[in-house]
C-alpha cells in the first residue's frame, strides 16, 4: 500500500476523487500543519496497478490540478 499527503487550494474531497483512479482512494482530511491559509490536506492511499503508479500517474494528474502531494511512508 502507498500512501501520499496532497493539499490544494479550498480542495474538498469530492474533487480530489474525481483525479484518481480506481486503485486509489481518498481516506481523510488532515490537519493543515504548515500550509499557506486556504489549502486543505488529505490523506490517499492505494496500490500501484498497470500503469496507474503513485510517482508515474496519480501525483502528476493531481498536480495538472494544482493539487500537490508526497508521498509517506
Amino acid at each position: 500500500m502507498r500512501r501520499a499527503i496532497v493539499s490544494g487550494r479550498d480542495l474538498d474531497a469530492e474533487r480530489l476523487e474525481r483525479f484518481l483512479p480506481a486503485n486509489y482512494s481518498v481516506v481523510g482530511q488532515v490537519p493543515p500543519a504548515g500550509l499557506i491559509e486556504g489549502f486543505v490536506a488529505f490523506l490517499i492511499e492505494g496500490w500501484d496497478e498497470g500503469g496507474w503508479t503513485l510517482d508515474g500517474y496519480v501525483l502528476p494528474r493531481l498536480q495538472s490540478g494544482l493539487i500537490f502531494g508526497k508521498e509517506i511512508k
